[in-house]
């Protein structure tokens, strides 16, 4: 990582320049400055303390010569790994493993319910996550997600049944939802706006190096999935011990110099306690406040009500009766109902509400949410079925189905960091992401042939994966634009709530794709296979892996391949209805310039300095003008507004 050199101005930047002879002298000074007392302290004290002894870290950090580049090196490589083994996790568990298993246990079909569960509780546990780093620390919170993995890995490995499978997989999901969190929030720690997006993006480069190898993995493992969700057990503990020792050693060395790091816990960070032990009492009204703090609640009701519209949309074609059951329409009813009385919860009753005014008012925020809810929902349509039905319409070897399914992943690894390069020069990103949102419906739209199925050719399938590639520009900017609109101090809940609702899209387009599944494909292959016995195509369906076993040009594998491409086809017009909203709402952006800001609401640096920004927008001789403005230089002006 590059330090960052901000320039200063304004009347906050207008103190006289300490000496800064060495970093000891540096740290000694600092902790003189932010040294706390016993006198009473207001929140909004308590909130310039903090800012002020987190910023003297990074004055450290950045400024200190060699000790502070090491330091700062140590961390991004250990993040990196943690972040290989979110990329590992993430290439092959999911859509590799998990299909494996899901066939073995003969429920094929019910793959997207095992999505659905997983993302919900990936999403309910964002927040619950964001609020224990705030409580204890960073790498305390990295022992917490290191706990999940390893439980949930090992009870998927060693499941005797499906429901014990599901269990451990959802186990895990509190892992994922912990580690890509933290980074994130590590990285807008760390970064101006200007390398905002290049810094992010460079979290997703292990996934260039995890494609190929899920390859071999799944190669390997492809007869016993078991073994390999239990090579994550003890690979996921490996990968994060580097980053949870590195960030107790920076919390280590900011208490012995009076100061906070990123890794300490928010209290410490805004100045309401000292690094210092504390008793069980504290700890119980710190953690009955932190519950208040995220909502929990609102979490809840959000959770059940989620739960109960979402899975008896997967499950309703296998229960009893299909949608006659009556339990499958309580259980969506009493969903609904336990949305309204979310919804009434938040505004007539609860404490501190998971959407408060300031946050509906923040038009970066509320397109941000739509842009990505409405992409998650529409990559999880499609994705949910995909790896299957490559899997059998094509004569491939498990290592290059995996690369092929890889190749989006991969290439918007290689794009990302590129666009936030482009960031860097350009300063802005708006123009960027509707680019990237046009690319991602032509993309949707090269897999679908004139007769409305999923197209096999296997040109078109290649050139719309990397097509999807381009939807990088669309994603990174709407990060940086989303992150750039909120005070350095609001930056972790941001993170929650936007990664909690686009958890829940994707929570929604598994439950879509199953729900089209399984209404369809058993129909499908009694059209495509009327000579057929009903125990056949029942075996076939719910077990992918058998009929993978029957030579290509059979009629069983031929007929099964015709009614994917239907099913599929109509899947993924359902993700071009979707995949056209982050088109429209990308316009809705603020387009903020990217400078050496943490932010663009105050224009602080990371050492809280403020910086020259130059004004967003039409010039001042626009904006005199004594002529009406034309359509067209409305149109502008809305556009970089």
């Amino acid at each position: 990582m590059s330090a960052p050199n901000n320039t200063s101005s304004g009347p906050e930047s207008q103190t006289p320049p300490q000496t800064q002879t060495s970093p000891e002298m540096f740290e000694l000074n600092e902790k003189k400055d932010y040294d706390t007392t016993n006198a009473p302290v207001s929140d909004d004290e308590h909130k310039e303390i903090g800012v002020g002894r987190v910023e003297a870290f990074n004055k450290v950090l950045y400024q200190s010569g060699k000790k502070g580049k090491i330091l700062l090196w140590l961390l991004g490589v250990s993040i990196g790994l943690t972040m290989f083994a979110y990329a590992l996790d993430m290439g092959i568990t999911t859509t590799i493993f998990g299909t494996l298993a899901a066939s073995t246990f003969g429920v094929h079909s019910q793959l997207g319910t095992v999505n659905t569960a997983g993302q919900i509780i990936r999403a309910i546990s964002k927040p619950f996550i964001g609020k224990l780093a705030d409580i204890t620390s960073r790498p305390t919170t990295y022992v917490v997600v290191l706990v999940f993995y390893a439980v949930g890995f090992a009870v998927a490995a060693s499941a005797s049944g499906f429901t014990s499978y599901v269990i451990g997989i959802c186990f895990t999901s509190v892992g994922k939802s912990g580690l890509d969190l933290l980074s994130d929030i590590i990285v807008a720690d760390l970064t101006p706006l200007e390398w905002r997006g290049f810094f992010s993006a460079c979290l997703a480069l292990p996934f260039i190096v995890t494609v190929p190898v899920n390859g071999f993995i799944a190669e390997g493992f492809y007869e016993d999935w078991r073994w390999g969700l239990g090579m994550f057990a003890i690979l996921v503990p490996v990968l994060l011990l580097p980053a949870i020792f590195t960030l107790y050693t920076m919390q280590r060395r900011g208490e012995k110099a009076g100061m906070v790091t990123m890794a300490d816990s928010k209290d410490v960070r805004t100045g309401r306690s000292e690094a210092t032990p504390k008793n069980l009492t504290y700890w119980a009204k710190l953690a009955y406040r932190g519950l208040i703090d995220i909502d929990i609640v609102g979490l809840i009701l959000l959770g059940f009500a989620f739960s109960l519209i979402l899975l008896p949309i997967t499950l309703a074609k296998s229960a009893k009766g299909g949608w006659n059951n009556p339990s499958m329409v309580a259980m969506i009813v009493v969903g609904f109902v336990i949305l309204i009385l979310f919804g009434l919860y938040e505004y007539f009753l609860a404490p501190k509400p998971m959407m408060t005014k300031r946050i509906l008012q923040n038009r970066a925020f509320i397109a941000g949410v739509i842009i990505h809810i409405f992409n998650q929902m529409a990559s999880s349509v499609r994705n949910t079925y995909f790896s299957s039905y490559i899997l059998i319409i094509k004569e491939w070897t498990t290592y290059q189905w995996t690369i092929f399914l890889g190749i989006t992943t991969m290439g918007l690894c290689l794009v990302g960091p590129i666009v936030g390069l482009i960031h860097r020069v350009s300063h802005r990103y708006k123009g960027l992401m509707i680019f990237g949102a046009a690319a991602r419906i032509l993309g949707y739209g090269l897999l679908i042939s004139p007769n409305g199925m999923m197209t096999e050719d296997t040109a078109r399938l290649v050139a719309a994966q990397l097509i999807f590639c381009l939807s990088s520009l669309n994603v990174v900017g709407v990060r940086v634009g989303v992150q750039a609109s909120v005070p350095h101090d609001d930056i972790a809940s941001l993170i929650s709530i936007i990664t909690l609702w686009s958890t829940l899209g994707s929570s929604v387009g598994s439950a879509i794709a199953t729900s089209i599944w399984t209404e369809q494909m058993v129909d499908q292959m009694h059209v495509e296979l009327p000579d057929v016995d009903d125990t056949t195509i029942d075996t076939i369906y719910g077990n992918i892996k058998t009929l993978k076993k029957y030579d290509f040009f059979d009629p069983i594998r031929q007929g099964s391949i015709r009614a994917y491409s239907i099913v599929n086809g109509h899947i993924t017009i359902v993700s071009i209805v979707f995949a056209c909203i982050p088109l429209i709402a990308s316009f809705f952006m603020p387009n903020f310039y990217l400078g050496k800001q943490q932010n663009a609401v105050n224009n602080k640096g990371l050492d809280g300095e403020v910086v020259d920004v130059p004004k967003n927008g039409v010039t001042d001789a626009n904006n005199t003008q004594t002529e009406p403005a034309t359509f067209m230089q409305k149109m502008a002006a809305l556009y970089r507004k």
